[in-house]
């Protein structure tokens, strides 16, 4: 089957589609990560149920620099993506997350059996990630323009840093993931593990996509 993208375009309307292209920066393309259990289909039919993120994503890209605004806009949209529509904060989303995922009354141990990956990143990743998305749908943005005055990936704000060997890496974390005393501790008990222990069930999808805030 083909599709006539111009027509689809006209008919949808140009400030959707703008909000389309940033959210699609923003969940994942060929120099962004994505969210690990999150595709496209689920984020825009979020951003279609919450139309005032609309305006968020057509501003991804308007600027080389993302400002306190966006940030805090995105960083809001990301929690309803996990199903947290309530919250502002990922580190909040990310902790109740867990807290579901582990057992109200039980303790995180090397044996829970849990998805750390599947919980939203928190806020010292989500920022870069977020720089680095509008840096890519800046470039989306002025792809007519013959020439493009652009910032290095690497500079201040823009998400990636360059290693000695001259290696573009992105910033994963603007902070350490976890203090340092506690890398040690954990890879001790990861080795400690039984093999054999039963694993507990967990319904990711259930918790990610109910929109369930009860516990608040």
């Amino acid at each position: 089957m083909l599709l006539n993208v111009s027509d689809l375009a006209e008919t949808m309307g140009p400030d959707y589609c703008a909000a389309v292209m940033g959210l699609y920066v923003f969940t994942g393309e060929d120099c962004t990560s994505a969210f690990k259990g999150k595709g496209k289909v689920a984020a825009l039919k979020k951003l279609e149920k919450s139309p005032r993120f609309q305006n968020t994503f057509r501003q991804l890209g308007d600027e080389w620099q993302t400002n306190q605004g966006l940030l805090q806009s995105l960083e809001q949209f990301t929690c309803i993506m996990y199903g947290m529509s309530r919250e502002t904060s990922v580190n909040t989303a990310c902790a109740k997350l867990l807290r579901k995922m582990v057992g109200e009354d039980e303790r995180l141990t090397s044996k829970s059996k849990v998805d750390l990956a599947r919980l939203p990143p928190c806020q010292a990743a989500l920022i870069p990630h977020i720089q680095r998305a509008n840096h890519r749908a800046a470039i989306y943005k002025r792809a007519d323009d013959p020439i493009l005055e652009a910032p290095q990936p690497h500079a201040d704000g823009q998400g990636w840093m360059k290693t000695e060997n001259g290696i573009l890496e992105p910033i994963w974390s603007q902070e350490p993931v976890l203090p340092p005393s506690l890398v040690d501790l954990l890879d001790t008990v990861s080795h400690e593990e039984d093999e054999n222990e039963p694993e507990n069930e967990f319904d990711y999808d259930d918790v990610f996509d109910s929109d369930d805030d009860s516990d608040e």
